[in-house]
C-alpha cells in the first residue's frame, strides 16, 4: 500500500456510543469521522504496549516447561 493511501475500517457502534458521538460532533462542528479517528491516534501508543506485553507474556508462556 502506498503510505498516501487510506485505509478504510467499517466500524458498529452502540446506540449510546453513536448518541454520544453525534452530540459530540454536533457541539464542536467536528464530523465523526475526525473525531474517532483522533481517539484512535490518541490511544494507539496504550493499544501497541497492551499488544506488546500480550506478545512478551505469551512467548513466556510458551517457553515454559510443562511441570509433571
Amino acid at each position: 500500500m502506498n503510505t498516501t493511501e487510506k485505509s478504510r475500517l467499517s466500524l458498529e457502534l452502540s446506540p449510546t456510543v453513536s448518541q454520544l458521538l453525534e452530540h459530540v460532533s454536533e457541539v464542536t462542528g467536528t464530523p465523526k469521522t475526525q473525531l474517532v479517528q483522533a481517539a484512535l491516534v490518541e490511544a494507539l501508543p496504550d493499544f501497541l504496549e497492551r499488544a506488546d506485553r500480550f506478545k512478551k507474556r505469551s512467548q513466556e508462556l510458551s517457553q515454559q516447561k510443562p511441570k509433571r
